[in-house]
């Protein structure tokens, strides 16, 4: 079926045929190189079935044999892998500040890479920059167009799966000036469609974070897992898959300024967009640099507080500064009391820390860690593991690219 019209997957839409390509071609991905009768037992499809697909797969090269397994008597089986040259894939990512492109191959490895600041424009004009730095990968990276199965997309937003599109409805974000309001309310495949004549899907940027980090993991080995997304949104995956919502809008969430006990200041620089990106740290930062003229941080930044950023803070921790350690344990305790209403109602096995703030590293990891153990239910917290992610800034476009793969599996 064309990505086109699939633009993204819902299991419980899959046909007979659909649902064994997909049973058949995770697993060779999670777990090859494997022997057939390996998949065969790990999904309980008799070998018979196993087989034709397999046999199938190689036709089209979409995997290949790779190798014989050890015999436990009898003929030595052969095993099978991905082939990671049968398609390339393109993900992008957009965020607050920046735009990332990467060109993959079926097993995830990136190829090239593209990233740029996030340009002035809103609506179509950023779509098409978007589409800009997708024409600059495919140039530079001088890929073959007809290898590329399908582009994803990764935006930040309220997301339409009906139309493709992405909204920000009116106060929802704050951004600064030199950035100007992000509002996409055009269907942002249909434009790509149209450019590239390339089937493409769009998501949620933390949809699209926490299936990549599932995807490209060779499974995360749960079935419930939680992405906190640059603190200010959330991806859900429930039951193995991800989780929308009824309309699109699962997982926007949105922090109350009140809620937080933070200086005046503070709240009146909620619109300075760097809240949602790095918990008020730099903010904080910078608010309090006439009470700690001594502090590490500001000498990093040579008394010049507007050049202070969430790593300048990460750095003045990592040389022992105190007030630097300070912040980011209260950032992280912040984030800890978020994430354990969360824990309450969800009751994942994991929860995935990402979108940046995840670099605050060991101080703000601890605190997070510490408060969701004293908030959250002792029978939701025993077995809960809390990790940074895995893919860093490469989260979201690479997840974008994941969400194709696994369309073309589906298809093989």
């Amino acid at each position: 079926m064309p990505l086109s019209k699939r633009r993204l997957l819902d299991q419980m839409e899959l046909n007979d045929h659909e649902k064994k390509n997909l049973q058949i071609l995770d697993t060779i991905r999670k777990k090859g190189p494997i022997a057939r009768a390996e998949i065969s037992r790990l999904i309980g499809l008799n070998i018979v079935t196993v087989t034709s697909y397999v046999d199938q797969y190689i036709k089209k090269d979409v995997i290949k044999e790779v190798g014989i397994d050890v015999s436990s008597g009898g003929r030595k089986p052969t095993l099978v892998d991905l082939n990671p040259e049968a398609i390339h894939l393109i993900g992008v990512g957009l965020n607050l500040v920046d735009m990332i492109a990467v060109l993959c191959n079926l097993k995830g490895d990136v190829v090239f890479r593209v990233r740029k600041d996030r340009p002035l424009q809103s609506g179509e004009g950023l779509v098409m920059a978007m589409v800009s730095l997708v024409e600059e990968l495919i140039q530079k990276s001088k890929v073959d167009v007809t290898k590329v199965h399908g582009i994803g997309i990764g935006s930040p937003g309220i997301f339409s799966r009906d139309a493709s599109s992405v909204r920000w409805p009116s106060g929802f974000l704050h951004t600064t000036p030199s950035k100007g309001p992000l509002s996409i309310s055009v269907s942002i495949h249909g434009i790509f469609e149209e450019k590239f004549k390339i089937p493409t899907i769009v998501d949620n940027d933390a949809n699209a974070a926490v299936f990549g980090e599932e995807w490209y993991s060779k499974g995360l080995g749960v079935q419930h897992a939680i992405y906190l997304y640059s603190a200010c949104g959330c991806g859900f995956i429930i039951n193995g898959q991800i989780y929308r919502g009824a309309n699109g809008s699962a997982g926007e969430w949105i922090f109350d300024r009140k809620e937080d006990d933070l200086l005046p200041a503070l709240i009146e620089s909620y619109n300075s967009g760097n809240w949602e990106n790095d918990m008020g740290i730099a903010l904080t930062a910078q608010v309090l640099h006439r009470e700690n003229p001594d502090s590490r941080i500001y000498e990093l930044v040579h008394g010049d507080v507007k050049k202070i950023t969430l790593f300048t803070v990460i750095k003045a921790a990592e040389a022992g500064d105190a007030l630097a350690n300070r912040l980011l344990r209260e950032a992280g305790a912040r984030l800890g009391r978020k994430t354990a209403l969360l824990v309450n109602l969800i009751d994942p096995e994991i929860i995935i820390i990402g979108g940046g703030v995840e670099a605050a590293g060991v101080p703000f990891m601890d605190a997070v860690k510490e408060v969701v153990k004293q908030m959250a239910a002792p029978e939701a917290t025993e077995k809960l593991r809390i990790i940074p992610s895995a893919l860093g800034e490469n989260g979201v476009p690479l997840g974008a690219a994941a969400l194709v793969a696994q369309n073309y599996f589906i298809s093989a």
